[in-house]
């Protein structure tokens, strides 16, 4: 995939995220659209779930109980509508628990951690002290979507609806980035020779990844 390619496919992967977002926002914020707002709360499983209910494998028994989870959900919309603020809610803190656990179970004895693994697809291996850092960093992100779901539970259970989808809807992403700048500001500090960021493991990750497949085929 060429440059302008994968610039349009990031480009509008963040629109969809932000529109998501901006429009789970207002469906709490505004009152009478709470269909709007259950199927904005279903629809990242629902699709989800339909991408492996379609895997050649699975279809046979999958894609039958998806319908009828669909159907069921039509036919429980009303009620579920009524506290489709749960589902977001519940969507949220999934999220970020489910980061939290990428990142923390490469922290296990006889694992490497996830950041390092990065690192090293960079440099190739790496030195102890890149090393004790990159296992650090592994567990900081562990910690900070850990931290993100509980303030997310907090907000949730003791301020209004609107206060929670303000920190979920608009302020995750802004915090992830400053915590992205930190770890920058951290590794600049504790490895003042480093200068790869966060894109060259990505980049990294994608050869990778790509090479995996090759080799697979």
């Amino acid at each position: 995939m060429n440059g302008p390619a994968r610039f349009a496919r990031a480009a509008l992967g963040i629109a969809f995220v932000a529109g998501y977002e901006i429009g789970a926002h207002y469906a709490v914020s505004t009152p009478g659209l709470q269909i709007v707002g259950l199927a904005l709360a279903l629809a990242p499983l629902m699709a989800l779930t339909l991408g492996a209910a379609l895997q050649p494998r699975r279809r046979a028994w999958m894609l039958p109980l998806w319908l009828a989870a669909c159907a069921a959900l039509w036919v429980l919309r009303a009620p579920l509508a009524r506290h489709f603020e749960w589902g977001l809610y519940l969507e949220h803190v999934s999220f970020n628990l489910a980061l939290a656990a990428v990142f923390g179970r490469t922290l296990r004895a006889a694992h490497e951690p996830l950041c390092s693994r990065f690192a090293t697809m960079v440099h190739g291996p790496l030195t102890p002290v890149v090393a004790v850092y990159t296992r650090r960093i592994t567990l900081a992100w562990t910690l900070f979507f850990i931290t993100m779901a509980g303030v997310s539970t907090l907000l949730f259970a003791l301020t209004s609806i609107v206060v929670w989808s303000t920190f979920a809807n608009y302020l995750m992403l802004p915090l992830v980035v400053l915590m992205f700048a930190a770890e920058y500001g951290c590794r600049r500090a504790a490895l003042p020779g480093e200068r790869s960021g966060i894109l060259d493991g990505v980049r990294a990750y994608r050869r990778s990844m790509r090479d995996h497949a090759v080799e697979a085929r």
